[in-house]
């Protein structure tokens, strides 16, 4: 697992790397679209230079949408294994029976322990590598009718929750496969662009999809308000 994460990391860096690569291509191909547009030209003229200019932008990227087939393929072959090491890790035994007593017994323990103790516990649990206990942990707390009092602390932590472990590797290879996806439905902007039948309005290049791709891969979105608990939280796990 240890040498899995480099693998993927990079993996994932290459791969919205070629996404941008991608995705300025296209752009670039509707603009130089749009402008042929503004000339007037009669319809078999335009659709004669716009042919080219798709099929030259298509050629560009080839090479670039192969490697990013490729990384996806390989990223979904990871998938298998991972989801086994998950399973195993939020299990206290292998033995079903065994697992479900255990587990059972967690939660018997826990329904006495005050909403926020849950949050330490949860903190002990990590640190010990118990990831069986630290979920049930997470679990009772959600259940808690109190639990919104402690909202910020609780975010905080749980959001750190096995940043390294399967969960994490999983959601990376995820992002790994939809950039693929993604630069695919890039290049069907740009045929759609070309296309006498289907084609879309002028004034949409595809710059309105290609932003909702930038903030789906890159999870762009305005930071949240951090309150002053959360230094005493990022303290805990420093300790």
């Amino acid at each position: 697992m240890a040498t899995m994460l480099p693998k993927v990391l990079e993996m994932e860096r290459c791969q919205l790397a070629d996404y941008a690569r991608v995705d300025y291509a296209i752009t670039k191909g509707e603009d130089e679209i749009a402008a042929l547009e503004e000339l007037r030209l009669g319809p078999d003229e335009l659709r004669r230079e716009t042919s080219v200019v798709r099929d030259r932008t298509v050629l560009a990227v080839r090479e670039v949408r192969k490697n990013m087939a490729k990384r996806a393929i390989t990223a979904k072959n990871m998938q298998g294994p991972l989801v086994e090491s998950l399973r195993q890790h939020s299990r206290f035994a292998a033995v079903d029976t065994v697992d479900a007593s255990l587990r059972a017994r967690c939660f018997a323990s826990l329904e006495c322990v005050p909403t926020l103790a849950l949050i330490c516990h949860f903190i002990d649990a990590i640190k010990a590598g118990d990831l069986a206990r630290a979920e049930c942990i997470r679990f009772e707390f959600h259940t808690r009718e109190d639990r919104h009092e402690y909202v910020v602390t609780s975010r905080a932590i749980f959001a750190r929750f096995a940043p390294c472990e399967p969960a994490d590797i999983l959601k990376r290879i995820a992002k790994i496969c939809r950039a693929a996806e993604m630069a695919d439905a890039r290049v069907v902007d740009l045929f759609r662009r070309c296309d006498p039948i289907h084609r879309v309005e002028p004034t949409d290049h595809g710059q309105a999809r290609s932003r909702a791709f930038h903030a789906s891969l890159l999870g762009a979105r305005p930071a949240p308000a951090r309150e002053h608990a959360i230094v005493s939280v990022r303290s805990a796990f420093a300790a």
